[in-house]
């Protein structure tokens, strides 16, 4: 009687037949399981199906996110193998692509095609590098600190980061999950080996290398700076060649002040005066260098360019005509005959020495009487001398005043003859010719003066009615007046 998978039921008769579960399966023939071979067959197959319905509820579908190329796409599956995840997602990776897990989303970082000039040869390649240096690293290439290096069209060192921008200034770390959008699409470099050459600075000589195209700048990667009139041989525009000879001279500059101002001027001039010549400073025939004109011109250096102008100055002062007295023995008593005069002008000239606009000196180098004074000559008779006593030698008139002349003498005064101050005048002497009243405010007692028709006198007497421009001329009694009266001009003499 045939085993049954199932077994019989509890309680149930044998020959009843046995209550069937679920979906009615064929029965095997008796000798099925009788092979070991086929039986292991069996629990091998039994295996799998526990496996596979385990795995299947241990091991559930799973969504995956895919980037790549700026776009993403879902893929179900319960496989973790990377190419397997990309091949559903329909997305190739290239050679150094990197694919990166990042919280259910594979990403993948694509390489960027690089294309390197150098030494004649063309390599491409792809790269995730982060600078220059490691790029050219991965080529095998090396570059000295000569070379020229650029990077899609811009001149760069080796140390650019291949992520121009904010983000060269990333940690590496932070870096990595920003390359694929912010990479450059692609990477150009050309690389320029440098040449040596030769730099001769004023006679100085300097061996260099450098990758620039031209002289003028290869001279400035090698710290030559350059004056306005520097002279560069050959020319700043040529091409640069491997063993050439570059020849630099410096010009001098020099600080040129001219009174409040200065500039500055750039000469190859050995003495100062050609360079002041070449920078268009003509000197005048009076001008002042300092230092002097055949300085040797030294880099640096401060003249001082003095403009002077001399000139002539001419000064007059009137010089006033002198009174003088001389005696006519053709005149008689108090006669007098004047000779006028004229004044006179002295010239002097100066000369006049102006530097910088300021004077510094006024030198007299000549003078003269042009025209000369001609003096007023006063002639009297000597016995008018004689008369009054005062001796005309030596005396100078100081000034001529315009005065009222009357007359007096002692019984004219008021005075008794008997009064014994009778013809006293005020200076204590007695009145006589020669003594005149005058108002002492205007001049004063003592003066001595010259009234012509009168003669020689001397002020020691005042009156109560003699007041301002008046002169009372004095006589003795009994003595006719033979003075002037009214206005004449009174002759005032240097004590």
């Amino acid at each position: 009687m045939p085993h049954s998978l199932e077994g019989p039921s509890p309680g149930g008769r044998p020959d009843q037949a046995p209550l069937r579960r679920g979906r009615h399966l064929p029965r095997p023939s008796p000798g099925a399981f009788r092979s070991p071979r086929a039986r292991l067959r069996f629990a091998f197959f039994v295996c799998l199906a526990v496996a596979a319905v385990l795995a299947f509820l241990v091991f559930p579908p799973r969504k995956v996110a895919v980037e790549a190329d700026g776009s993403q796409k879902v893929v179900v599956s319960r496989t973790t193998d990377l190419d397997s995840l990309l091949k559903l997602a329909g997305v190739s990776r290239a050679a150094n692509d990197v694919v990166v897990r990042d919280a259910g989303v594979l990403r993948v970082e694509r390489a960027i095609p690089v294309t390197v000039e150098v030494d004649g040869r063309v390599l491409t390649w792809r790269t995730r590098a982060q600078t220059v240096k490691d790029l050219l690293t991965e080529l095998g290439v090396d570059v000295s600190p000569y070379d020229g290096i650029t990077f899609n069209g811009v001149e760069v060192s080796d140390h650019q980061s291949l992520f121009p921008g904010p983000l060269a200034a990333l940690p590496n770390a932070t870096l990595a999950g920003l390359k694929p959008a912010s990479a450059p699409e692609s990477i150009d470099l050309v690389i320029s080996r440098a040449v040596p050459f030769t730099i001769v600075e004023d006679g100085q000589v300097i061996n260099f290398k450098s990758a620039r195209p031209t002289v003028a700048m290869a001279l400035r990667d090698a710290g030559i700076r350059l004056g306005p009139a520097d002279e560069v041989f050959p020319a700043l525009t040529s091409p640069l060649v491997a063993g050439q000879e570059v020849r630099v001279k410096h010009a001098y500059a020099v600080t040129i002040r001219t009174g409040e101002s200065s500039r500055v001027v750039y000469t190859h001039q050995k003495l100062l005066k050609d360079a002041l010549a070449e920078a268009g400073l003509s000197l005048g025939p009076e001008d002042r260098v300092e230092p002097g004109v055949d300085t040797e011109v030294r880099n640096g250096m401060v003249a001082r360019l003095v403009r002077v102008v001399g000139r002539t100055l001419i000064e007059r002062e009137d010089v006033p005509r002198r009174t003088v007295f001389r005696p006519d023995e053709n005149l008689q008593g108090m006669q007098t005959r004047i000779v006028q005069g004229r004044d006179g002008v002295r010239v002097r000239e100066y000369r006049i020495v102006i530097e910088d606009g300021v004077e510094t000196e006024k030198k007299l180098i000549a003078e003269r009487l042009d025209p000369e004074p001609i003096n007023t000559v006063i002639y009297y008779a000597e016995s008018s001398v004689r008369a009054t006593g005062v001796r005309p030698d030596n005396l100078q008139v100081i000034r001529v005043e315009r005065m009222y002349a009357t007359w007096y003498n002692a019984a004219s005064s008021g005075r008794a003859p008997t009064d014994p101050y009778y013809g006293i005048t005020a200076s204590g002497v007695p009145v006589t010719r020669g003594i005149v009243a005058v108002d002492p405010n205007f001049i004063p007692l003592g003066t001595r003066l010259y009234v012509p028709g009168y003669g020689f006198a001397i002020a020691g007497d005042t009156g109560g009615g003699v007041i301002g421009n008046m002169i009372d001329l004095g006589y003795p009694d009994g003595v006719t007046p033979d003075g002037p009266t009214g206005w004449i001009d009174v002759f005032i003499l240097a004590p």
